[in-house]
């Protein structure tokens, strides 16, 4: 479905800034850090650190259940299919259709959660919630809105109002509830506070919405914050002011906005995974560290007490682990446990716990071999042994899958200049990532990482002693932050003279389970390659302007649109430079404009201009600052859209917005093509889900110039009811 918002300027939101101005590095980085540093465990913001890898949605709960109206491509297949698995859902009409795009009512909430909740084997209470206005709905939903209040995990009494959608704030309150009761990991105490984790270390959400905490209670805002932790939720929009450094979070939750069913579907199928609801029958994930086998009787209910065994071979060797008749060939498979008989159930195999599962170490899938590799789970008797009738589940791990331990450190900053004053010390933020996202530890999966941290001091005969040496480990999030200089602010060397400066470089070399190599990450997304912070004394002149205005604004007809720039003159240390004289010119799109004006204290100078005309237009705006003998420019692209054609080939990439959903190419002039969950997607002819081409795509709009090409067809703007197809190469 491509809707276009039209009359709006489509203004791309801030990117976190990463060791910016392509001159701020971590000095002789040699290594990488995949685990975190020097701050409290409970200092870490800005990151969901309670979300788990596992999840409901494996086996036969992940097979198509062949909705007419769910596209193979659409964005929460997946979860749609999982969530029919369990009977959460039967469909609509007669069941051939789910209609993912229906909104969700409040009454229709309380019954996708009271059959999550069964699932989960949760016995709703019988009692009686107090509510005075359900008496007219369908009983299912009656009763699900009794039990649920009954049990305690929605509130009771008062009006329930089922007809209405529910909003993103109410569902949360549902979610809390099912997991309190159903996850090990969600505790709610008697004072109603939300602990999250195991017993033993559990801890309030330190992360919050700004938008939630402004509009909601407190009770419904640690509910908000909770379900962002355990990763339920991923905040709906760009919050206008990014600060990863601190809470809140650098996004929005929109607690007003409604839940659409295919919405639903993701977010109930995203709680379901920290609790015990698996498959039927033996089923296996693989978390990176260990193999987590997981049975189930047909009911899903947890198998405790079961015996398994787990062996594996690589994909190569895959076609030869088993003979003919279906039983090991022992000379070409791997025991994973530590049981004293391969391919054989005994009293030595690893046994399943309350909750039906058990971790199985497989210390040859520390770092999964190229190819692959594929394990086999199963279950059974004593003395059984594995053959073609045994209760298995194979399971595919892929090349890289193991590379939950650290394998590059992302280093980033919030100081964005290319001096430093004498006085301030410059924090760093070090995170811990493999090739799918952040880990916790370090390179064995299981301590952290130490570094030692070295800084080294020259450019100036007065210049500092360097300190000595610094241990950095990382933190139970996988990330550290250290400053420079570490050991208290360089002071200047001579405050009589100005001029004086010196050049620090800092080297972060492994000491302990810390990997090689290191990443860093300028404002631009692109990895930054110099070395060395230059501290300084020297007086303040401007050394950059910034033009702050929307990358591509959306033109529906000839029209009259108001576009507002700030321009702001910045010094060598990042620092707004007053008392500076700001030009603002353009040229393009037939807009007359040449103003100056005197920057305001904090160095900036808002302009305001008119477009009028039909769009499909490139404007670039220049920005000239000048003070104190100095003066900088710097041009900026602002591309007049108009809604894309119904097919396009092979058009030029310009600009766009991921979060937004929205593209910007050149089609005889920039076009503006929307695009939503339902559409199909292609990267490079390939058939993709919309998170690895929105992935692609950020990717390329974070270059200078783009270079990606995009295709599309079937392409309507203003309806609902069409699926467009984009290919992007």
């Amino acid at each position: 479905m491509i809707q276009a918002q039209r009359r709006a300027a489509m203004v791309q939101p801030m990117r976190r800034r990463r060791l910016g101005w392509g001159v701020l590095a971590v000095g002789a980085l040699v290594a990488s850090v995949l685990a975190a540093g020097a701050v409290p465990a409970g200092a870490v913001t800005d990151h969901a650190d309670h979300t788990t890898r596992l999840s409901a949605c494996v086996a036969d709960a992940a097979e198509d259940r062949m909705f007419s109206d769910v596209s193979a491509d659409h964005a929460f297949k997946d979860a749609i299919n999982c969530i029919a698995y369990y009977r959460v859902t039967q469909g609509t009409g007669d069941g051939s259709t789910y209609s993912p795009n229906q909104k969700v009512t409040r009454a229709e909430m309380a019954v996708f959660v009271a059959r999550a909740a069964t699932a989960a084997g949760v016995a709703l209470g019988s009692g009686i919630g107090g509510f005075n206005d359900i008496g007219g709905i369908w009983a299912e939903a009656r009763d699900a809105i009794d039990g649920l209040a009954s049990r305690g995990m929605i509130p009771s009494g008062g009006d329930f109002r089922p007809s209405d959608s529910i909003t993103r704030a109410e569902m949360a309150t549902f979610l809390v509830g099912l997991l309190a009761k159903a996850a090990p990991n969600v505790t709610i105490e008697s004072s109603g506070a939300i602990l999250l984790g195991a017993t033993g270390s559990r801890a309030e959400a330190d992360d919050y919405f700004a938008d939630a905490r402004a509009s909601v209670h407190a009770t419904n805002d640690a509910q908000i914050s909770a379900i962002y932790e355990l990763g339920v939720t991923k905040g709906a929009s760009a919050a206008a002011v990014q600060d990863d450094s601190e809470p809140p979070l650098d996004f929005n939750y929109d607690p007003q906005g409604t839940v659409d069913r295919g919405q639903m579907a993701a977010f109930i199928t995203r709680a379901l995974a920290h609790t015990s609801v698996r498959p039927a029958g033996v089923t296996a994930q693989y978390d990176g560290a260990e193999v987590v086998v997981s049975v189930r009787d047909a009911r899903y209910r947890p198998v405790p007490q079961a015996f398994v065994d787990v062996f594996w071979a690589t994909t190569a060797r895959a076609d030869r682990a088993l003979l003919a008749n279906g039983a090991c060939r022992l000379s070409a498979v791997t025991q994973a446990d530590k049981s004293s008989y391969p391919c054989e159930i005994d009293d030595t195999d690893p046994v399943t716990g309350r909750y039906g599962d058990v971790r199985v170490s497989v210390a040859g899938l520390r770092r999964v071999p190229a190819g692959g590799a594929v394990v086999w789970a199963w279950t059974g008797q004593n003395e059984d042994t594995f053959d073609a009738d045994a209760d298995a589940f194979r399971l595919e791990v892929a090349e890289g899958a193991g590379e939950r331990f650290a394998t590059t450190t992302v280093v980033t900053t919030s100081f964005d200049a290319p001096k430093v004053p004498f006085g301030r010390a410059v924090a760093y933020s070090l995170q811990l990532t493999d090739p799918i996202g952040n880990v916790h530890r370090g390179v064995d999966g299981v301590e952290p990482a130490q570094w030692t941290l070295s800084v080294n001091v020259t450019g100036h005969s007065d210049a500092p002693e360097p300190p000595d040496d610094e241990t950095v480990v990382s933190d139970s999030a996988g990330r550290a932050v250290f400053t420079v200089p570490f050991a208290g602010s360089f002071d200047d060397p001579n405050p009589a003279v100005s001029g004086d400066e010196f050049t620090v470089t800092f080297t972060l070399i492994p000491a302990r389970n810390a990997p090689p190599g290191l990443a860093t990450v300028d404002a631009d997304g692109i990895r930054a390659t110099t070395t060395t912070l230059i501290f300084s004394d020297e007086d303040p002149r401007i050394a950059a302007v910034t033009i702050d205005t929307p990358d591509y604004i959306h033109v529906s007809g000839r029209e009259d649109i108001t576009n507002r720039v700030t321009v702001t003159a910045l010094d060598q240390y990042g620092s707004p430079f007053p008392d500076t004289q700001v030009r603002l010119r353009s040229s393009g799109a037939g807009v007359t404009l040449d103003r100056t004006d005197p920057a305001d204290s904090d160095g900036s100078r808002q302009f305001s201009y008119r477009y009028s005309g039909t769009g499909r237009v490139t404007q670039t705006l220049t920005a000239d600052a000048s003070g104190t003998g100095t003066s900088r420019s710097a041009t900026k692209i602002v591309y007049w859209t108009v809604d894309a054609a119904p097919t396009g080939d092979d058009k030029t990439v310009l600009s766009g917005d991921v979060r937004r959903g929205q593209i910007v190419v050149d089609d005889g002039g920039p076009v503006l093509l929307a695009y939503d969950r339902n559409d199909r997607f292609r990267l490079r002819g390939a058939p993709a889900s919309m998170a690895d081409f929105e992935a692609e795509l950020a990717k390329d709009l974070r270059r200078a110039t783009p270079s990606l090409s995009l295709s599309w067809s079937n392409y309507r703007p203003a309806s609902t009811q069409f699926v467009t197809e984009i290919d992007l190469s």
